[in-house]
């Protein structure tokens, strides 16, 4: 109980905070209550991730009261990746409401991103189907009311939310309806509990229809092919401190490793091939049209879509290496991308524009600025020394081991997301100022608060480059599962494979 308590507190944090932020008398009082509420998010992840560390690392079961009527149990729990998202998220939280633009953090944007970031805990934590269903919805529910508020005039904007809305929460919803009355038809008391209904198990007649409901959702937050047109257009239209909780924190991969390969194995044995050919269809694609982009954040949306394929890729191989990789490589790049994401949002607030036709020659004014766009964005990409290096060198190596030429092809794309980064880099703040711009003496360096948050991003990302042996031990537990679940055997994973 005393684990439910905790992370019961860790779930509501970020939402009761949310409620005060909406209520705060100004946008001032609301941005204190906001950072005070992120602050506690943070501490009580670590505190979570120190009792999960204190069990012995492996997975953790918090019962709450039951609603037998309904078949469902408030039950919550961790394992070896979502214990370490916990913190990330909470991470995150901080960093977007201490180093945002004060204009772009008014009461309703602050209120919607703490209430995000709260149901995107509660899919972390949640064991109980029901209860991650909720979850799933209301995380997408605050950027649909300010996507669709009275202020919000942009048409695509809103009708792309809601199509990603609908499209992605309904097969998910629909499909866990569906594994409940299966579970329940066959005896389980509780068939909303993932671990009845694992142990109910699901008729293998139903497991591949299953698979693609909750395929469909899954993908649809991966961005992969065909499911990828949001995210551009909520990265570069929409209010950037939710869409980036939205595109970063990795729901669909937890739900991947936690929901649909255990419960449906015989199903993903099956059709892992066919999801690895659409994460690699979505890795090449997603970094041929973020190298023809104009818009930073337009690129930033095709390049954090590139990158989830490969996720997808290795993932969908089953291989050791390539499971582990994949789950090392969502981890990194969502603190890094969130990273370049802070630069974009100094950049626009102010020049005006994310438009790299309209900018140039900022190095002249905002050194540092360029220096931390340089370094986080090559950190996006795998650059030796950041943990996303760890993640694309095992990824690599686990596709390569299933075959060469998605293994090729993944380097060609990552090189493609090369190129895209440095030519951003290079035509937002090298060359010469654009004609018709005011002078960059005009543009202010970047704050006090705003350098010591993207220093913070930077050294987590290079710590965790540096030594990821006790981040990769901990992702081992869930990689045995998984590979173990679809027929592989509980194959053993080297805290140290590859990583040297």
């Amino acid at each position: 109980m005393t684990m439910f308590l905790l992370l019961s507190a860790l779930v509501l944090a970020p939402a009761l905070a949310a409620l005060a932020a909406s209520r705060a008398r100004g946008d001032d009082a609301a941005r204190r209550v906001a950072l005070a509420g992120a602050a506690l998010t943070l501490l009580l992840a670590l505190v979570a991730l120190a009792v999960f560390h204190a069990g012995g690392g492996v997975a953790l079961d918090a019962i709450g009261p039951a609603v037998p009527l309904l078949g469902v149990r408030l039950r919550l729990g961790l394992d070896g990746f979502s214990a370490s998202l916990l913190p990330l998220l909470g991470f995150m939280l901080l960093a977007l409401i201490a180093s945002g633009p004060r204009a772009a953090l008014d009461r309703p944007n602050l209120a919607a991103l703490l209430a995000t970031g709260s149901a995107i805990l509660g899919v972390y934590c949640a064991t109980d189907l029901a209860v991650l269903a909720v979850a799933w919805v209301a995380a997408l529910l605050p950027g649909a009311r300010l996507t669709s508020g009275k202020g919000a005039s942009d048409q695509l904007l809103r009708r792309t939310y809601r199509i990603f809305l609908i499209g992605g929460a309904a097969p998910l919803v629909l499909g866990i309806g569906i594994m409940a009355a299966l579970a329940a038809r066959r005896g389980a008391a509780l068939p909303f509990d993932i671990q009845e209904v694992a142990r109910a198990g699901i008729p293998e007649a139903w497991q591949s229809p299953l698979l693609a409901l909750v395929g469909i959702s899954v993908l649809m937050r991966m961005a992969a092919v065909p499911f990828h047109g949001w995210l551009p257009v909520l990265l570069e239209r929409g209010p950037i401190g939710v869409t980036v909780l939205l595109a970063e924190m990795q729901v669909g991969v937890c739900v991947l490793v936690r929901v649909a390969v255990p419960l449906l194995p015989d199903a993903c044995a099956e059709h892992m091939p066919f999801l690895a050919v659409l994460g690699l269809i979505s890795a090449v694609h997603g970094s041929i049209l973020a190298l023809t982009q104009t818009d930073l954040r337009r690129m930033i949306g095709y390049l954090v879509a590139s990158q989830k394929g490969l996720v997808l890729l290795g993932i969908a191989s089953m291989n050791p290496q390539s499971v582990s990789g994949a789950l090392i490589q969502s981890f990194g790049l969502s603190i890094a991308v969130t990273g370049v994401a802070m630069v974009v949002w100094a950049i626009e607030a102010r020049t005006g524009t994310a438009d790299m036709r309209e900018l140039g020659g900022l190095v002249a004014r905002t050194p540092r600025m360029a220096a931390f766009f340089f370094l986080l964005a090559f950190a996006a990409i795998g650059f030796p020394g950041a943990l996303t290096f760890i993640g694309e060198d095992l990824l690599l190596h686990g596709v390569l081991h299933v075959h060469a030429v998605p293994a090729v092809m993944m380097l060609g794309a990552t090189a493609l997301n090369g190129i895209t980064m440095f030519r951003a880099f290079q035509r937002t703040f090298l060359g010469p100022i654009p004609r018709g711009r005011a002078s960059a003496a005009a543009i202010t360096p970047l704050l006090f608060r705003e350098r010591a948050v993207l220093l913070s991003v930077l050294a987590l990302i290079v710590t965790l480059g540096v030594a990821p042996s006790r981040l990769l031990a901990q992702h081992a537990p869930v990689v045995e599962r998984v590979l173990a679940a679809v027929g592989d055997g509980p194959a053993k994973v080297s805290p140290h494979a590859r990583a040297e």
